[in-house]
């Protein structure tokens, strides 16, 4: 007999694999905007109807016909191409008060979405829940290399500090080689750095030095913009995380991370971000117009659909990235996960210990030891639970800048926060930085290998299942995805266990019941490849997960 999945769990977890009738939805300020293949809708909260409403095309500068419905909270706008970014400049009546506010979206690209992680250290694979975390070990140049060597138009660099051996060797020869080729070339560097790359780049490639003035702090950057105005959709990409581009950085001992995200609309966002501080669009510069630090204002959008993932980016100082950061510890419902080399923010550890001091007790933290006095360790270490606030002590700079949260929790909203942004008050408020918050279980758990290996090796402890309160359990699949011979792991013994495993369509493919269970082998190596569901019931709670057999 078929005992058919429950139809909510199954609608539940085919939504996380496809996009349902091509839409999905990303809450803005006050209002929603729902992404179709042709238009986006913008759905106002109920409380905030606006008495006046225009939509700018951004790269035109034109005014486009936003369509009024009969509900007077919804609004539509045709989008003409993937990737039109529109400014939407609405005015609410709050409290008998008018209040005009601006906001700018973005259709969806025709890319791939491809989103790919690079490390340059060791990482944990013991942990992988999907795919196993990349260690490039001192490799990484290569692997920009070959992102520059396949760049066929235009490419844009921010790069704090940079090495290379020769003009004709490593990444400048592959830069002077695009620009030979026909590439147009554009490079921002900081003007506090000796970057030894620059002077060895082609005099014909247009430069521009970050101001060095008191009130300005550090261009901070690590990205790189390849053909963001293609034709082509599938050939943008932004390349960026926390990798300056020195021997020690990228070789290392320094350990550091590189997320590539193919994406037009995301290209073109980091694009209007790098010629604000360019100061134009034309291949050469102009200082008169250019604008760094806090003389940059906040013009970019802010949420993307990226291969079906919902993907934040923030620019600092323009966009208040801090309040994102604590945004997301707060959103926390398992754990977090945090390697940041410089945290100074109190707001941001005040965060972290008030949702310790409400029963949030997962949180681990590693720091590294080069700003003892500065970094918040002693206040972590005094608020979180004993060891679980660590200080990195492996040769050279621990640099990453990211936070993973939920990596134990697919069913809530796993995330991984990462890029140049210290979590310093310079960086909030002087530094030009970016980053980006991937809401996706796979990029997440890939960040948390790097993790658990730092962490680990720092002295910290952790494990594969995390028990939030007597009501929760989190049991892991080992591995996952797997050839369908898998082993359910639970850290603690658990009494009267049920474990069910259903195929897409509902169809129950195994059963097992325990008196008293720890552990179990499953084999459904006979099944055909693809997504399979597994229920586990223990006293009358229950828990899904998702698999995948290859």
């Amino acid at each position: 007999m078929i005992r058919y999945f429950p139809l909510s769990i199954l609608i539940f977890f085919l939504i996380t694999i496809f996009p349902v009738f091509g839409q999905e939805s990303i809450p803005e300020k006050d209002f929603t905007v729902h992404y179709y293949p042709t238009r986006l809708e913008l759905e106002f909260d109920k409380s905030k109807s606006p008495i006046s409403i225009k939509a700018i095309d951004v790269f035109s500068n034109n005014e486009v016909l936003i369509e009024k419905t009969n509900n007077p909270y919804l609004f539509i706008i045709y989008s003409e191409k993937p990737s039109q970014f529109f400014t939407i400049e609405y005015t609410l009546n709050t409290d008998n008060t008018s209040i005009l506010s601006s906001t700018t979206i973005a259709s969806k690209s025709a890319s791939t979405g491809t989103i790919t992680v690079y490390f340059n250290h060791t990482v944990d694979t013991t942990f992988s829940q999907t795919q196993n975390a990349v260690n490039l070990s001192n490799t990484l140049d290569d692997m920009l290399i070959t992102y520059i060597n396949n760049c066929v138009a235009t490419l844009d660099i921010a790069i704090y500090n940079s090495y290379s051996p020769s003009a004709t060797t490593g990444i400048a020869a592959a830069i002077n080689a695009a620009f030979a080729r026909g590439v147009q070339v554009r490079v921002i560097y900081d003007g506090s750095t000796s970057s030894v790359m620059i002077p060895l780049l082609n005099s014909a490639i247009p430069i521009l030095a970050s101001p060095s003035s008191s009130s300005y702090g550090i261009m901070h950057n690590k990205f790189v913009i390849f053909d963001a105005n293609n034709s082509n959709p599938n050939l943008p990409y932004v390349w960026t995380g926390s990798t300056n581009w020195t021997a020690v950085q990228i070789d290392g001992p320094d350990r550091n991370s590189v997320i590539t995200l193919q994406d037009q609309t995301l290209a073109l966002a980091y694009t209007i971000e790098f010629e604000e501080m360019w100061g134009g669009s034309a291949a050469t510069p102009n200082t008169t117009n250019s604008k760094f630090g806090p003389y940059k204002t906040n013009n970019t959008p802010h949420n993307f659909v990226i291969g079906g993932k919902t993907i934040e980016s923030y620019f600092s100082p323009s966009d208040g990235t801090t309040s994102k950061i604590i945004s997301a510890i707060n959103s926390a419902n398992t754990d977090i996960e945090i390697a940041v080399m410089n945290f100074t923010r109190t707001d941001i550890s005040s965060a972290l210990i008030n949702r310790y001091n409400n029963g949030f007790t997962n949180i681990n933290v590693l720091l590294d030891s080069s700003n003892p006095t500065g970094n918040q360790i002693a206040p972590l270490q005094a608020g979180l639970l004993p060891n679980h606030a660590l200080v990195d002590s492996a040769s050279g700079i621990m640099h990453h800048k990211f936070m993973v949260v939920d990596n134990f929790n697919s069913s809530s909203d796993p995330l991984v926060l990462v890029g140049s942004h210290n979590w310093s008050t310079a960086a909030e408020t002087k530094n030009d930085e970016n980053t980006l918050i991937v809401h996706d279980a796979n990029i997440t758990n890939q960040y948390f290998q790097a993790f658990a290996s730092m962490y680990q090796i720092a002295g910290g402890t952790l494990s594969n299942i995390e028990n939030t309160d007597e009501n929760k359990i989190i049991l892991k699949i080992i591995p996952n995805p797997n050839n369908g011979i898998f082993d359910i792991v639970s850290s603690n013994t658990m009494e009267n266990v049920g474990l069910v495993i259903y195929d897409v369509l509902g169809n129950r493919i195994a059963t097992k019941n325990f008196n008293s269970f720890t552990n179990t082998s499953i084999d459904i190596s006979s099944e055909s490849s693809g997504f399979y569901f597994i229920e586990a019931t223990a006293d009358g709670n229950i828990w899904h997960y998702k698999l995948i057999k290859r």
